[in-house]
């Protein structure tokens, strides 16, 4: 029966290559942690058999000590390697991913969760979400909300070569300048950190949930996220209503120019 030796000098030479074609060093220990790993599971042959990849794969699963990304991460470093030993017809599938109940935030917990913030004076963090849900901006494109951009009442939008135009509603426009007055931020972006510096995602979705209990909204709904996908659910509902009401209008005109026809309606009418 054929077998493959795992030998450290073929490792070093696996993280050597990965090394060369721009691996960063953090990935590189990992890959070595992984394979020394798995590795030291061949003891004391060290050496790869038909099965034994599968097996250790099924025993992983079973003692349910790792996460199934985990292992399947395992998994593709060790597939890796083998095709670097020229030997892809050891390597084994990974674990099919399952897929999960998504817990999307509903607009009347959106709703809860600014009502928490203003009970609390936690303006920053209310104004952060507002922005977000209303202008279905990004956290890391939250720095290009600035003074400037909303006195202007919207402008331009630059993600990687990507832009695109926003637009601040009017209200909003008006609440968000009264927050600038309030803080003294007379130019530059918005939001911030205690350091100046732009704040972080981990810094938000803790703030918001600190609201949860509040606001009695579950902890796990509490993130950018799912604002997004609420300024993407009201969007498709405002082109709805549009499309709708453009239908209508649209009839209405054929319905004019066919009494036009009969002579029936004033021409002023269209």
């Amino acid at each position: 029966m054929k077998t493959i030796p795992i030998d450290i000098e073929q490792i070093n030479a696996f993280l050597k290559m990965k090394g060369e074609i721009g691996l960063k060093k953090e990935t590189i220990v990992e890959y070595r942690r992984v394979l020394m790993r798995f590795r030291e599971n061949l003891f004391p042959e060290f050496e790869l058999k038909p099965d034994t990849l599968q097996y250790w794969k099924e025993r992983m699963i079973s003692e349910k000590k790792f996460s199934v990304s985990s292992i399947n991460r395992s998994l593709t470093i060790i597939n890796q390697f083998l095709d670097f030993m020229g030997e892809r017809n050891w390597q084994t599938t990974c674990i099919p991913a399952q897929k999960k109940n998504v817990d999307f935030l509903k607009r009347k917990e959106y709703i809860r969760l600014l009502q928490a913030a203003k009970c609390q004076n936690q303006e920053q963090i209310y104004f952060i979400m507002k922005t977000i849900c209303i202008l279905g901006v990004s956290v890391r494109e939250l720095p290009q909300i600035t003074v400037a951009l909303v006195q202007a009442g919207g402008g331009i939008i630059s993600t990687d070569s990507k832009s695109r135009k926003t637009i601040v509603p009017a209200p909003f426009q008006s609440e968000l300048l009264d927050y600038c007055s309030r803080e003294g931020i007379k130019e530059g972006h918005i939001f911030f950190s205690q350091r100046n510096k732009d704040i972080h995602r981990t810094v938000i979705i803790s703030k918001m949930k600190q609201l949860c209990a509040f606001a009695d909204v579950k902890p796990e709904k509490a993130n950018p996220r799912n604002l997004l996908k609420l300024y993407e659910q009201m969007q498709e509902e405002l082109q709805e209503k549009v499309t709708h009401f453009m239908r209508q209008y649209y009839e209405k005109l054929l319905e004019a120019e066919d009494l036009l026809i009969l002579g029936q309606t004033d021409e002023d009418w269209l």
